[in-house]
């Protein structure tokens, strides 16, 4: 019972995103050159957070934090926090097809941890949680998380 509630969150929240409408997302995996595009579209404060082993570019909207972590020139994770999850086809890109069949596998692929919903893919990893006008979440990619930075930073 527990598994199937897992499940059906999941596969709920993934309609949710796929009918978000602002399609200009940095893509994960891609390049960051999109990020400009990305406070356009979606009529955002933009900044720019240095760290030692990344960058974090962070778009601002009155519904929507997002940021997308960069290391070189490459967007190896994301995360957002708001009223309205982001849309995940669009931000996971060439990962959401897999994300989608992770998402409706087997029950134990996606289970709760600290409010959590987790969805682990064979290369990228989407952690979704919150409530209705309250939701946050992460995707990354493990084999493009820079040495020395952990999913832990990654919020």
């Amino acid at each position: 019972m527990k598994h199937r509630l897992a499940l059906e969150m999941a596969v709920a929240f993934s309609l949710i995103v796929i009918i978000d409408l602002p399609r200009a997302w940095a893509v994960l995996g891609e390049p960051a050159s999109s990020v400009e595009t990305d406070r356009v579209a979606l009529a955002g404060q933009f900044r720019m957070i240095p760290a030692q082993l990344y960058t974090t570019q962070e778009i601002t909207t009155s519904e929507l934090a997002l940021r997308e972590y960069v290391s070189g020139d490459t967007v190896f994770a994301v995360a957002w926090r708001g009223s309205r999850p982001p849309n995940l086809v669009s931000l996971l890109g060439s990962y959401f097809q897999e994300y989608q069949e992770a998402s409706t596998a087997a029950p134990s692929n996606g289970f709760r941890r600290r409010g959590m919903i987790r969805i682990q893919g064979s290369h990228v990893v989407v952690e979704t949680g919150g409530h209705p006008g309250n939701v946050r979440g992460r995707a990354y990619i493990p084999s493009l998380l820079p040495p020395g930075v952990t999913k832990e930073m990654i919020q």
